[in-house]
């Protein structure tokens, strides 16, 4: 007998009462009266409680079909730390950048991390690190500046540099 005959009119191992089961980062409550679209027909809705506090409500398939099913909430912050961890980001610092000696297409300035402040007229040294962007003076000479900006990189980048493993 064909495969796919056999399994027709029996229930499906996933049909029946979910509640309680954990499915991902939800945990199924009960099944609710709201329904869901699949093309021209409808299907039953789960409430479901993610383990950040949000209520959902899911399908059945949908429930199924994902080991990482979440609120949208979640599944954004999750896309997210992917792809920051795709970009070879440790700690909110993306580790391509600080290793790259060549500058970004908007500088100006021809160092980097030095610009020119429009209100003052004088070089700023700056360094983004770990999410949080650092101030290291305002300088009336730019060779001050970029010394600034280098003094610094060796500080923070050296010391996190060294501590992570060797590839």
């Amino acid at each position: 007998m064909n495969e796919s005959k056999k399994n027709v009119g029996r229930a499906s191992p996933t049909r029946g009462d979910l509640s309680g089961r954990r499915f991902g980062k939800l945990e199924v409550i009960c099944r609710s009266d709201k329904r869901g679209s699949r093309g021209a027909r409808t299907v039953p809705l789960w409430e479901c409680r993610c383990d950040c506090g949000n209520t959902v409500y899911k399908a059945t398939d949908t429930l199924n079909r994902s080991p990482n099913s979440m609120c949208s909430a979640c599944a954004a912050d999750y896309a997210s730390s992917q792809m920051r961890a795709a970009a070879g980001y440790v700690d909110g610092t993306q580790i391509s950048r600080i290793k790259s000696e060549h500058l970004i297409a908007s500088n100006t300035s021809g160092a980097r991390g030095v610009y020119k402040d429009r209100v003052t007229g004088k070089w700023r040294a700056r360094l983004k690190f770990k999410g949080k962007l650092m101030d290291f003076g305002t300088y009336t000479d730019f060779e001050d500046a970029v010394r600034a900006r280098k003094e610094a990189e060796q500080t923070y980048y050296g010391e996190f540099l060294d501590s992570l493993p060797s590839e």
